[in-house]
């Protein structure tokens, strides 16, 4: 009985800061909306954020117009070919308009006179990518585009190259031999053709194909992992303020009073325990139910797996809290602590990025923290849409740091 009612004399004071209400509530449901927004391009098949690059066409040649034309219709760039002189009139883009454009563009395209000329020749022939020196990002996307178109047209050249000395060659041979003069240009002019044919039309191809071992029952959204991933990391702020407050009461001697009252250790630190447990159950089923009913996420196949896994996060993040309690002397030392634990966790075990995505023997560290098993438990439900027992493990190693936490916790925690 000495659990409850320190738990629910904790969960009355909580319930009357408002503020502290709107924190728990308001702030992660923001963040979630604007990382999900931010990063909605990558989870659509249709138009994506175009990136504007500057591209100054110094060449009128027929190959310099069909580059610009696929560059017009690639999905990943705009270009701008025209800038307003200091008269208010539109005007094609120089070099130098170009250059001082980088700062904010991050790249631009320069089409050198004499391009086409020069491919056409089989001559070498270049297309200038001006990049700002500290932007990684556009001047990459740029030249992986042009690198595609100039491969073709290098191929082209190649095959023409080759195809055109072989034929000359024989014909020469045959000359001399056999004193016959044949006239090579019809085969020439077939290369030509086949090389043009062949490169629009490759040969060898790469087709990409959806896997159907894990069948994906919904479209998927940026909210389906990134409202389990800020999630986890507010609930575990949450608790870490929530079990700081344990210290503070016993600064103020509020502790000391409650052991002189018939209440055991254990009762004190579970009853706390109680209401950050409770408080942090009551955050995850908002934002869950928020992201479902305003943002349209998905909630998988199993409304049981996901309430038994929201549970086991919540216990096991209340768990974490009440320990970094029990080893840190002060409460500032527990908030700077519990900070420094719950962002490094929220790096590690993704909650701001997939897994996936970080080298292998990071994957393997990772799953020392709860937020690893958490988010890939919440992955196989809410993207994959697996069922209850794919997610059995996640759950019992959630249940099982959440109450080894709790057990040392009771042990270490001083009450003086």
């Amino acid at each position: 009985m000495g659990i409850w009612n320190i738990a629910t004399k904790d969960l009355r004071i909580f319930i009357r800061d408002i503020p502290g209400l709107l924190y728990l509530i308001l702030t992660p449901v923001i963040i979630i909306a604007i990382a999900s927004f931010a990063l909605s391009g990558m989870f659509t098949e249709g138009e994506v954020e175009q990136f504007s690059i500057p591209i100054v066409i110094e060449d009128d040649g027929e190959v310099a117009e069909n580059l610009v034309s696929v560059l017009d219709e690639t999905s990943a760039i705009k270009l701008i070919e025209t800038y307003k002189t200091s008269d208010g009139e539109e005007a094609n883009l120089t070099r130098e308009e170009a250059e001082n454009m980088i700062a904010d563009k991050k790249a631009a395209i320069i089409i050198p006179n004499g391009f086409s000329e020069k491919v056409k020749n089989g001559e070498n022939a270049e297309i200038i990518v001006l990049k700002d020196p500290v932007d990684r990002v556009i001047p990459g996307v740029v030249n992986d585009i042009l690198s595609q178109y100039t491969a073709k047209l290098s191929m082209v050249n190649v095959v023409n190259l080759i195809g055109s000395t072989a034929v000359l060659n024989i014909t020469q041979q045959t000359q001399q031999v056999h004193g016959i003069s044949i006239d090579p240009s019809a085969e020439i002019e077939t290369i030509k053709e086949q090389s043009e044919y062949y490169t629009d039309h490759p040969p060898v191809k790469v087709v990409v194909e959806t896997s159907e071992t894990k069948e994906v029952e919904h479209e998927a959204t940026p909210f389906e992992s990134n409202v389990p991933g800020y999630a986890v990391m507010f609930v575990l702020l949450g608790t870490a303020a929530g079990a700081t407050s344990l210290l503070e009461e016993r600064d103020r001697g509020t502790l000391r009073k409650l052991q002189t009252l018939p209440i055991s250790r254990f009762s004190i630190l579970g009853g706390k325990m109680l209401s950050n447990f409770l408080t942090a159950l009551f955050q995850m089923l908002v934002l869950f139910t928020v992201g479902h009913f305003i943002f349209g996420m998905w909630l998988g196949n199993s409304i049981t797996g996901l309430i038994l896994l929201v549970i086991a996060t919540a216990f096991a993040a209340t768990g974490l809290a009440m320990f970094i309690a029990s080893i840190c002397k002060t409460r500032a030392q527990a908030s700077g602590v519990s900070l420094l634990i719950v962002l490094s966790m929220s790096a590690l075990g993704g909650s701001w990025w997939p897994l996936y995505i970080v080298p292998e023997w990071l994957q393997k560290v990772a799953h020392v923290t709860l937020t690893a098993w958490s988010m890939s438990a919440f992955n196989n439900l809410l993207i994959y849409g697996e069922g209850l027992s794919t997610i059995i493990a996640s759950i019992v190693v959630l249940f099982g740091m959440g109450i080894l936490f709790l057990i040392l916790s009771v042990r270490l925690f001083k009450f003086n």
